[in-house]
């Protein structure tokens, strides 16, 4: 177990790494998803947290036994049919393209509130980094992700710390300690993440190991989703939070902290776009050339993206989130019962 505590963090690490988005670092998912519902929205945090942490350990379970690390494979083990198979994969692939549509546009709003650019123009530039990156097949910078997912995770811990102990009241609200007993959220995205913790089980050994790092990635994500939504809910209705909700927030505290937040969001777009760019792109390269499924890949979630930060998430993201976990639901039993049909054939029988 001691020898293994590198490969739980860094399962557990990455996995948080891969829910973090721009829709999340910004503050807009929490809004439109929780921050709506009042203290209500705890019940929905603890719904997805729970089907998060589930998915992760059973594919994490499966994989383990298994040894398989890669999720096309995988899926291929678990569902038999074909057809059953690829319609899972429409629906990440769905999941993905929404993704990338939404990081493309949140680029165009942080190149806006940074900079004063256009919105069309900080999307378009996003683009043409993604391109250059798909096209060159610059897959070396996807293993970067954990990396700068780990500074993300601590500069939003930092921001809104910083927010909730210097605001401009000097009090702290009842929501805390709401907030204190809720569970993290886990994301609609949550199929998205098959491929990421099969490629991350290589790092684990037994299923115990997986059950750890499931709950640890856990609560990496309580602690940030039950600081950005207690920092919105103080405000949420009392000042106009915008496209960037948590971006207002920290340059409300000052310029420094709104520029350091900004190149968090920054990063995580970046991350999570190329992620899901690359997600997409595969899985359109099994139908025509990779150059032609980049370019549509991009000119879709350009397009797309022109319909608005907020506006994606609150369709694109809640169509995907239903759709998403009916999969992941179907996805994680399935692997359930392949883990237990083993475990069944593996045990001695005894003879009269």
């Amino acid at each position: 177990m001691r020898g293994n505590i590198i490969g739980i963090l860094t399962v557990a690490g990455g996995y948080a790494a891969a829910v973090i988005g721009a829709g999340f670092a910004s503050g807009q998912e929490i809004v439109s998803f929780f921050v709506r519902q009042g203290r209500a929205g705890i019940i929905g945090i603890a719904v997805a947290c729970t089907i998060f942490s589930l998915f992760a350990y059973t594919v994490l379970a499966r994989c383990i036994t298994s040894g398989t690390h890669s999720f096309s494979a995988l899926l291929a083990e678990i569902i038999p049919s074909k057809t059953m198979r690829r319609t899972v994969e429409a629906v990440i692939l769905l999941c993905a393209m929404s993704t990338l549509c939404v990081m493309t546009s949140c680029a165009g709003e942080l190149g806006a509130q940074l900079y004063g650019a256009p919105v069309i123009m900080g999307a378009a530039a996003f683009s043409v980094v993604c391109g250059m990156v798909f096209l060159m097949e610059i897959r070396g910078m996807m293993s970067t992700n954990a990396a700068l997912g780990a500074v993300i995770i601590t500069g939003i811990i930092f921001s809104c710390l910083y927010i909730l102990r210097y605001r401009e009241h000097q009090t702290l609200a009842p929501q805390i300690k709401a907030v204190v007993s809720g569970l993290s959220y886990a994301g609609y995205n949550v199929v998205g993440t098959g491929a990421v913790l099969a490629a991350m089980s290589r790092f684990l050994t037994e299923k115990k190991d997986a059950a750890i790092a499931a709950v640890s990635s856990g609560i990496i994500l309580f602690t940030m989703t039950a600081l950005i939504w207690t920092v919105l809910s103080i405000y949420y209705g009392k000042i106009n939070l915008g496209e960037i909700p948590m971006l207002t927030m920290t340059f409300r505290q000052g310029k420094t902290l709104g520029i350091f937040y900004g190149a968090l969001l920054a990063a995580a777009v970046i991350t999570t776009g190329i992620s899901s760019g690359y997600a997409v792109i595969d899985m359109l390269s099994r139908r025509m050339n990779p150059k032609n499924a980049a370019n549509i890949t991009l000119l879709v979630s350009f397009c797309m993206s022109g319909a608005g930060f907020s506006t994606l998430i609150d369709t694109l993201y809640r169509l995907c989130g239903y759709i998403g976990i009916a999969a992941a639901v179907y996805i994680g039993l399935k692997c359930r019962t392949q883990i237990k049909n083993e475990e069944k054939s593996r045990k001695p029988k005894h003879l009269p």
